[in-house]
Order: C-alpha cells, then structure tokens, then sequence
C-alpha cells in the first residue's frame, strides 16, 4: 500500500458523486486525470482537510443494462476502487429511497471490510431529514446526511473519514526518494534495473507490466536513494480499462512519494502530449523532474529532441534533459548524479540579502508596470519555504502584477541562481509601504 492515503467515492448515476467530489476537492486543486463518459466518467485529485492531505477518486456511476451486467459492472467498479482505497464513501440519493442497486454496492463495500460512510446526500433541508432512518438497513453503521450541493454536513463527513485514514508521516524513510514514471513500454523497469545492477523488476516487451510500484534501495558514493519504478502512465482514453486506470492511480501515486521525478520518453518518437502532461504535472507539484530520453542506441537527433520538448512545455529550458540506452547502458551513469544535484537544489536554503539583491537587479532590468497609472511596486523578498524554494515578494499593488511579468521575476530569478529541475514558487503580498 502506498504512504499517500486513498478515498473511493462509489454509487450509482444520478445521486451526486461527482457533485461531493467536486466539494470534497474544494475546487482548489487540478483534476488529475479524467475520462469522459456518463457510466464510466472517473476522476481523482488530491484534496486537503483539517490538516490532512489525501487522494480521492469518484468512480463511474453504476448503470447496467441488464441483469448479468448489473452484477458484473457493480463487482468490477467497487472492488477495483476497494483495492486501491483506504476508506469508501458510499452515496445514495435520500430523495428517492433505497434502490436496488444501493442494496448490492452496499454488501460490496461491507465485504471489504474497509472503514465505510454512507453519504445520504440531497438533504438540503429539514424536511429531508425525515427520510434518513431508511438507510440504517443498508448496514453501513451511522447514515451521514449531506447536500453536496450546498455543502451542508460535508464538514462533518470529513471528520470523520480523516479520523480512519492511515497516518502519512515518513517515518520509515527520510532520504531523498526518485519516482520513475513515464508512458507504457517506454523503458522503465529496464532502467531501474540499470540503476540497481541487477534485475529487480520483471522486463518485457508487452505495455503494462508494472501494474505495481515497486521500492528499491540503491546506494550511490556513501548515500541512499529509493527508487520508486512506477506502473505506465496511460494517456487519456475512453478504451482505458479499470485495470489500467488504477494503475494510473498508483503510479500518481508514487510521484506523490518522490522528492524528484525521472520522466522517461521514447527516443524513438518525438514527445507526445502525454510525455509533456506528466513533466508539467510532476512541475506543478513541486517536484524535482528530470527528463530521460532513452533508446538512443537506435539514433536520436538529441538537438531536435530538446528543441521539441521546450517548444512544447517551456519550462523544460530549466530541466536536465538526459540521453540514455537503458539496453546498453549508455548515459545511465549520469542519472544517478543529477538526482543528488536536483534533489540539494529543490532544498537550497538562500539568504534574505541574496534574495533581495537578485530582486532588484531584476526590477532595475525590467521596471514594474504601472496600470491604471498606479506604479506597482517590489518592496522586499525572503524565502518562506523549501522543497521546492518558495520567496515571498512585499508589493504595494500585488493583484495588478500582470502575468507575463510574475513569469519575467520567475523566470530571472532562476536563471540568477542557476536553478536546474526544480520550480521556483513566488508569493505576492500586499505591503503599504
């Protein structure tokens, strides 16, 4: 099981799945993955309460057609959601009463034997409350009424479902870990096996055959590094089976756990769109990321390869962009050092004087705009954070800052301090004077 706690939204149509996610995410956070479709429409994303961060998925909504799908569509729905979860939420709808199928998903989840909640949603007013003693019957302990909607008993909900998720504190390791992530077939296993001299991990030609992560600790110069070989990034698709996209799960999970992440691209086709999604997403999370482009022993065009990787995601101008042959071993030596490299950057520690002199040597390159007439000023800056470095700038007009010049400070700011595959995150404050 995976450190990063999981939440399994499951039901059938029409009940507010979607609506509870979407309210449970607090729509602060990006969807991280999602498919199309009204009966197998799945999302996950990372939510925040009281403290507590963990990973929730909202599954497809249960509508078979008939009765051998019935069964066959309940079962594989909520037992693939149970693998991966540490806890279930199911949701009914109190508007129209026990359906049949809330009877089946109900015996699934209590089969489990995972901490269950059985959401009684579209209360929204007293009245409603009327119609909860029914749902005892489904044996899913204590109904909790809700309005997704609305967000009333939302709260209480949480509470309760953090109090039963497993803790999250690294306690077992506190090293610098690496994720190795990438699309299906791209060479994964293959190079964490180079990396561990040794066959850790089952290679083969077939996609997909990591369906687990898989931990492994290497040393390197009188340090240690896990190693976390992640299951095959799938693109988007509406021919993702379940199989695939708990797969998925897992391997966005492992990002999660890695201090910097190795985004491995086959050098034998230019990036897709999946390649650069998975380097932004692991970018915005704050993650270290390296980019591995392997299979040169068949001929790459390395000076086309990193044109075409910065022309569709500009940020990878400030990534280590490696070429390796994870068959012959070629330019594997390297990943091993630049991990290290990323990783004491993405901690750097930068004084308060060295951070304002950079700043103004900025602002004097660049003056701020002045909208409206108004002069936007940049008074101080400080780190406040690491892992990644965040800087928080003083400014008298913070919300007139346009974007293109937070990109211009972003952008000077990391090639003054000569930061290589770790994002920089800036806050703006308001200060008088």
């Amino acid at each position: 099981m995976s450190s990063v706690p999981t939440v399994a939204i499951v039901g059938r149509v029409n009940v507010g799945k979607s609506t509870l996610f979407n309210r449970i995410a607090g729509g602060r956070v990006a969807i991280i993955d999602d498919q199309p479709g009204v009966t197998r429409d799945r999302k996950m994303t990372w939510a925040h309460w009281a403290g507590y961060d963990f990973l929730v998925i909202d599954t497809g909504g249960l509508e078979p057609g008939s009765e051998d799908a019935f069964q066959e569509g309940i079962e594989r729905q909520i037992n693939l959601a149970i693998l991966e979860a540490d806890a279930v939420i199911l949701v009914v709808d109190a508007t129209s009463g026990i359906h049949p199928f809330d009877i089946e998903a109900a015996k699934l989840v209590r089969k489990s034997g995972l901490p269950s909640f059985l959401a009684v949603n579209k209360v929204d007013n007293n009245q409603r409350m009327e119609l909860i003693p029914e749902f005892y019957s489904l044996g899913l302990d204590t109904p909790w009424p809700v309005s997704a909607l609305h967000g009333h008993g939302s709260g209480d909900l949480l509470d309760a479902v953090i109090s039963v998720l497993p803790c999250t504190e690294k306690t077992e390791y506190l090293g610098l870990s690496l994720a190795v992530v990438g699309r299906p077939n791209v060479g994964k296993s293959s190079t964490v096996n180079r990396l561990c001299r040794e066959d850790r991990s089952i290679v083969t030609d077939l996609p997909g055959t990591t369906r687990d992560s898989i931990d492994t600790m290497v040393s390197w110069h009188d340090s240690e590094i896990r190693i976390v070989d992640t299951a095959g990034l799938r693109r988007k698709s509406r021919k993702m089976d379940d199989v695939e996209f708990y797969s998925t799960v897992r391997a966005w999970k492992s990002i999660a756990r890695g201090d910097v992440v190795l985004v491995l691209m086959d050098g034998t086709e230019y990036p897709v769109q999946q390649d650069i999604r998975i380097a932004a997403k692991a970018w915005e999370m704050g993650k270290g990321v390296i980019i591995a482009v392997n299979k040169i022993d068949l001929g790459i065009d390395k000076k086309l390869w990193v044109a075409s990787i910065i022309q569709r995601f500009n940020q990878a101008k400030y990534i280590p962009i490696l070429f390796i042959s994870a068959l012959t071993g070629e330019g594997i030596g390297r990943i091993l050092p630049t991990v290290f490299e990323v990783g004491k950057t993405r901690e750097m520690s930068l004084s308060t004087s060295d951070i304002n002199r950079r700043l103004r040597n900025a602002v004097e390159d660049v003056q701020p705009p002045s909208p409206r007439g108004k002069p936007v000023k940049l008074f101080y800056a400080t780190q406040v954070g690491e892992k990644p470095p965040r800087i928080l700038i003083f400014s008298n007009h913070p919300a007139d800052i346009p974007e293109n010049y937070r990109k211009y400070i972003e952008n000077n700011l990391m090639d003054s301090l000569g930061m290589k595959g770790v994002p920089l995150k800036i806050i703006y404050r308001k200060r008088e004077h």
